[in-house]
């Protein structure tokens, strides 16, 4: 029997992929809900301008996704992967992507990263002298601004002119970017007024600016002892003998910022929200933030990021001829869709699913396909460990010099940001300084090399 006659699809709905395409965009979560309700936890739909899809729910069907062979699924074939360019890890596959994961993976775990908690906790110290007190207000922006500072910092290793002007343009190339995802018509460069056009001029200076710290970094004679993860990778190419490819390093750059920034600016925000209405989880981290001690936070964070996502689903394309999946056979060309919302709420595989209970991940670890805001196999986000860290030092830093005040108002709903899902009202807090003054505090010592 042929391959195109074998093929055996899920069920699904039946409504025009118009229709779908435009329910995909608008309203993606109520609709692969309610569609997961009638077809169980795996279906088939036809979206416009996305294509052929089968979404899937659950930890077997993930494992058995994430360990499919490389040249069987791929991922590289995205709307992101494509904005970022060609030297984007998200736009590679098989044994480049896996070269390149080896290439960035090292700075993101073990001692290299925890090198980066004293950068951390001083650009949270920077951001919260400028907090209001004994007056609620939205804590997004203000955790935008410190997870961007930490990457630029971290990542691209920037201070002084260059990170000033980083600051400036990233905020605008994140919008745009999010706008050329979503419709790539949209944003073409019709003239310098559209936003096809300002957005292709500020990524024409982004890179400029990269080039300037790429070259500053190689005259650097300390460049082997820095600790910022743009050293790390010129190290790299310099001791393989690899010409520097300006080009690629600044797309890999600008690919770790966009999975990094917003994404856990927004899990800190829901970190807030949660917290401030289980006044007894929020004794507990309070209690726990006067210690050296980060059990309890550490729980609260996994237990956020699987109630509350900020990236609702990962995804893979069928390569191969054919792929085999829960007894169907889905063709070439076909996209598989992880829904990661979904999954991380399974009450088969997380008891009283519904729950805000960080205690289920006390002294435990999460299961590797039941939770899965990270995504999973091959293809799980590579800054994962970084960014729990960088929301454990937050919330530390922000415990140890504030108390945060619980509230009765009803669960801030979802505002979906182009990439990352974040609360509505920004993750509203009100803080008082313990005593009734600001602490006095020494700043921490940045780590020579993330100067």
């Amino acid at each position: 029997m042929s391959a195109s006659t074998d093929i055996r699809l899920p069920p699904g709905p039946g409504s025009p992929r118009r229709v779908n395409g435009a329910l995909f965009l608008a309203a993606r979560i109520r609709a692969f809900r309610r569609w997961h309700e009638q077809f169980g936890d795996i279906y088939f739909v036809d979206i416009a301008n996305f294509g052929p899809t089968v979404v899937i729910r659950g930890a077997e069907l993930h494992r058995k996704v994430f360990t499919a062979k490389a040249n069987i699924l791929h991922a590289g074939d995205n709307a992101l992967g494509r904005t970022l360019g060609p030297g984007s890890i998200f736009s590679m596959d098989e044994d480049q992507h896996l070269a390149e994961r080896r290439k960035l993976l090292p700075p993101f775990h073990g001692e290299r990263m925890r090198s980066y908690e004293s950068l951390v906790e001083a650009e949270a110290n920077r951001e919260m002298d400028r907090w209001p007190v004994d007056e609620p207000f939205p804590t997004l922006k203000s955790f935008n601004s410190i997870t961007l500072r930490v990457i630029l910092r971290a990542v691209f290793g920037a201070e002084g002119k260059e990170l000033a002007e980083l600051e400036q343009i990233i905020p605008p190339i994140t919008r745009y970017g999010q706008m050329r995802v979503a419709s790539s018509l949209l944003m073409r460069d019709y003239g310098r007024f559209s936003p096809g056009g300002r957005g292709e001029r500020l990524m024409t200076r982004f890179h400029e600016i990269i080039r300037t710290l790429i070259d500053k970094h190689l005259a650097d004679p300390g460049l082997a002892d820095r600790i910022d993860i743009l050293a790390l990778m010129l190290n790299s190419d310099l001791q393989e003998g690899r010409a520097v490819d300006y080009q690629a390093t600044g797309e890999e750059l600008m690919t770790i910022l966009v999975a990094g920034h917003e994404t856990t600016a927004s899990s800190l925000a829901w970190n807030i929200e949660r917290i401030t209405r289980h006044p007894e989880v929020l004794d507990r981290l309070t209690a726990e933030a006067r210690t050296d001690q980060n059990e309890y936070r550490l729980a609260v964070i996994n237990e956020v990021l699987r109630t509350r996502p900020v990236i609702g689903m990962t995804g893979r394309s069928v390569f191969a001829e054919s792929f085999e999946l829960d007894g169907w056979k889905l063709p070439a060309g076909t996209r598989i869709l992880c829904n990661i919302r979904e999954t991380n709420v399974d009450p088969s595989a997380h008891p009283e699913a519904d729950r805000f209970n960080p205690d289920r991940y006390v002294g435990k670890k999460p299961d590797t396909y039941s939770w899965i805001p990270f995504g999973g196999g091959l293809r799980r986000c590579l800054g994962a460990a970084f960014a729990q860290m960088e929301m454990d030092i937050v919330l530390r830093t922000l415990l140890r010099r504030f108390d945060l005040a619980a509230t009765s108002r009803p669960p801030e709903g979802e505002r979906f940001k182009g990439l990352a899902y974040a609360p509505s009202r920004g993750g509203v807090a009100m803080v008082r300084y313990r005593d009734g003054k600001p602490p006095a505090r020494l700043e921490p010592q940045v780590a020579a090399g993330a100067r």
